[in-house]
C-alpha cells in the first residue's frame, strides 16, 4: 500500500472547534461586568459632594447610569463586530458565543431599563444619546469620540445637579463643578490611551504623556472638593506617585502593556470617585466604594474591562 493510499484512508483529523463559552460568562463578558460599579459610584460620590441624602433618588439614579453603561458597553461590540472580528475575535459576538440577535435584544433592554428607572430622565436621555452616538458615529474620529466620552462620564459624575437643580448652594456647587471637570479631562485622557492600545506603532513618548494626565487632574479635583490637603489630597498623592513612577519608569509601551495601564486607569476611576466622597465628608458612602475596587479588580482578571 502507497503512502498515499494510507493517507486516503486514515485522513488527518480537522483540529477539534473551539467549544463555546457559558452562555452567562459570555453575557458578563459582553456587558463588561467589572466595569458596573464605576458609573454608580460617580452617582454617589455627586451626591456626596452636593450633600443630598441617600434616599430612592439617588439609588434609581445610580441603577440608571449603571443600565445606561452597560448598554453601551454591548452597543459598543454590536457597533464594532466587523473591527472585532480582526483585532478582538475573542470577544462574545466574533466568536459567536452569543448572536447579534441577543446582543441587540439585551442592549435594548438595558437602555429602556435605564431611562424607566430613571428620576431624572432628560439628564439620563442626554447621556443615553451620547453613549449611541460614542458607539456609532464620533469613536471613528478618535479625538471627537475622547472628547464625547470625557463628556459622557463628567455629565454622570454632575447627576446631583440633576436631582436637586435649585437646591445646590454654591459652596458645593462650584466644587462638583471642577470635580466633574476634571473627571471628564482623566476620561479623554484614557480614551485617548484606548485609542493606543489599537495603533500598531505610537510613541513611548505620547503614551507616557497622556497617562500621566488622569492622576494630576483627578488630584486636583480631590483637592477642589477637599478644600485642603488633609485627608483626601493627601492619601491620593499615594496612588497618583506610584502611577506617575511607573509611567516614567517604562521604556516601551505594547499592547499588553498598554491594556494593563488601561485597567488600572479604569479603577483608578472608582478611587478617584471614593476619596471625592471622602473629602465631602461622607466616610461610609467613601468606604463602600473604596470595597468595591477590588471586586472589580478580581473580575477583571477574567473579564477584560476593555
Amino acid at each position: 500500500m502507497s503512502d498515499s493510499d494510507d493517507q486516503n484512508q486514515h485522513p488527518t483529523s480537522a483540529a477539534p472547534a473551539k467549544p463555546p463559552a457559558p452562555f452567562g460568562l459570555s453575557v458578563l463578558r459582553l456587558c463588561r461586568i467589572g466595569t458596573w460599579f464605576s458609573p454608580a459610584a460617580d452617582v454617589l460620590a455627586s451626591t456626596a459632594i452636593a450633600q443630598l441624602a441617600l434616599g430612592t433618588d439617588v439609588v434609581r439614579a445610580m441603577f440608571a447610569s449603571v443600565l445606561l453603561y452597560g448598554a453601551g458597553m454591548v452597543w459598543n461590540d454590536i457597533a464594532d463586530l466587523k473591527v472585532d472580528r480582526v483585532q478582538r475575535p475573542e470577544r462574545p459576538l466574533p466568536s459567536r458565543d452569543l448572536s447579534m440577535t441577543f446582543a441587540v435584544v439585551f442592549g435594548t433592554a438595558l437602555l429602556v431599563g435605564g431611562m424607566l428607572l430613571s428620576p431624572c430622565r432628560m439628564h439620563h436621555g442626554l447621556i443615553a444619546a451620547l453613549i449611541l452616538i460614542y458607539d456609532f458615529a464620533s469613536k471613528h474620529a478618535p479625538w471627537l469620540g475622547a472628547l464625547n466620552m470625557g463628556v459622557l462620564r463628567g455629565l454622570n459624575l454632575a447627576t446631583a445637579m440633576a436631582l436637586a437643580p435649585e437646591a445646590l448652594p454654591s459652596e458645593v456647587r462650584s466644587p462638583l463643578l471642577v470635580a466633574a471637570v476634571c473627571y471628564g479631562i482623566y476620561i479623554v485622557a484614557v480614551t485617548i490611551v484606548g485609542i493606543f492600545e489599537d495603533t500598531p506603532s505610537v510613541s513611548s513618548r505620547a503614551v507616557s504623556a497622556v497617562q500621566a494626565a488622569p492622576p494630576l487632574v483627578a488630584f486636583a479635583g480631590i483637592a477642589a472638593v477637599q478644600g485642603g490637603f488633609w485627608p483626601a489630597p493627601a492619601i491620593a498623592a499615594v496612588p497618583v506617585l506610584w502611577f506617575l513612577r511607573r509611567n516614567s519608569r517604562a521604556n516601551q509601551w505594547t499592547q499588553a502593556t498598554i491594556r494593563k495601564s488601561m485597567m488600572y486607569l479604569l479603577l483608578g476611576t472608582m478611587l478617584y470617585t471614593a476619596l471625592l466622597t471622602l473629602a465631602a465628608g461622607r466616610w461610609p458612602e467613601a468606604l463602600g466604594i473604596a470595597a468595591a475596587i477590588p471586586i472589580a479588580r478580581r473580575i477583571a482578571r477574567s473579564i477584560a474591562l476593555t
